[in-house]
């Protein structure tokens, strides 16, 4: 049988497959006056993960000790210790470097890591998402085989947290002392959310939006990341430094109409198959475009009002161009098949 160890909330109490295991319970004494975090025993290997800890050798973890830790690796005892609740990490708020061991966490919320350089997730294997704070940007290492955890970055403000479950936008913002809140589905459609309801359907350009209704606007940006459709697209976005600006692993509204060049074939020997170009509408500026590989049969680049350049060289089942209206860029076909080629149509 595996031994399970479980993560309580005043104290970390250990199971491990040794009978002789003793465990520390602060369940009855209030958090704050608890000064244990964990217990060391010779015997216990995933006690020995926090030995480095116990600098004055009495056997126990302490909450002073545990501020002052700056490295921690849950790696011991290999698949015989499986770390199910991350929530001891709050008394670890100094972490620069964190191995999360073996687990079957699909989702782990390390936001109270502030300091983060450093985040292995080898042995993570069922990790779907990891929760950084804000400006959080450490080196991760992700198991053999996996390419990609998606990364989401914590919000404070508890109603955007509730608002962005429904929400791909929400902005607070601030007039006269009463707060709301500037919301959006569909970019480009944006509304406000106050008193506990969508007071003003989404349906303004954000301009327009602020223009009308706030007079004097402070806005605390809280999230304005491209909420993209094809994760193929914003895995280029992120893997080309001078889209993903800041670095920071997402590609902003501000980012992307930005960009005046994209590319989505062979980033360093990088391909996927594109199976939505919906996302380009958050890319307005676009002059030059490689559409990378694909087995659409119709592409849709209306909403690309400035392209110059259209690279479709690896789009082999293309039939159809759909384009602004007055748009006429220089096409890159690929190698005709019985001499036809992609249509082009004006939108």
């Amino acid at each position: 049988m595996k031994a399970m160890t479980t993560i309580l909330l005043t104290v970390i109490g250990i199971m491990s497959a040794s009978a002789q295991n003793e465990s520390v319970l602060c369940s009855i004494t209030p958090p704050e006056q608890c000064p244990v975090i964990v217990t060391i025993s010779d015997h216990d290997f995933f006690s020995q993960c926090f030995k480095h800890m116990d600098t004055n050798n009495d056997g126990v973890v302490d909450a002073g000790e545990a501020a002052k830790a700056t490295v921690l690796g849950l790696d011991r005892g290999g698949r015989s210790n499986i770390i199910e609740d991350f929530d001891f990490l709050k008394h670890f708020p100094n972490l620069k470097a964190f191995s999360v061991g073996t687990t079957t966490a699909e989702v782990i919320d390390l936001h109270c890591l502030t300091k983060l350089e450093k985040l292995n997730l080898t042995n993570a294997t069922f990790l779907q998402k990891i929760i950084l704070a804000q400006g959080c940007q450490p080196e991760i290492i992700n198991p053999e085989g996996k390419t990609r955890i998606d990364i989401e970055y914590y919000v404070e403000d508890a109603t955007v947290r509730k608002l962005l479950e429904e929400y791909s936008y929400c902005e607070k913002v601030e007039q006269d002392g009463d707060v709301c809140y500037i919301v959006s589905k569909e970019y480009g459609k944006y509304g406000i959310w106050h008193n506990g309801k969508l007071e003003v359907p989404c349906q303004y350009e954000l301009e327009e939006l602020r223009n009308k209704y706030f007079t004097v606007s402070q806005p605390v940006l809280i999230v304005i990341a491209v909420p993209f459709a094809d994760e193929g697209i914003k895995e280029f976005c992120l893997r080309n430094r001078k889209i993903d600006a800041d670095q920071d692993g997402e590609i902003s509204i501000d980012e992307a109409k930005a960009v005046t060049k994209l590319s989505l074939m062979n980033f360093k020997s990088f391909i996927r198959n594109i199976k939505s170009y919906e996302d380009l509408k958050y890319f307005p500026n676009l002059e030059y475009f490689h559409a990378g590989y694909t087995y659409a049969e119709t592409l849709d680049l209306s909403c690309l009002k400035k392209l110059k350049e259209l690279d479709v060289s690896d789009c082999r089942m293309l039939k159809t161009i759909i384009l602004a209206k007055g748009c006429k860029p220089t096409i890159k076909y690929p190698v005709a098949y019985k001499g036809e080629q992609a249509k082009v149509v004006y939108k």
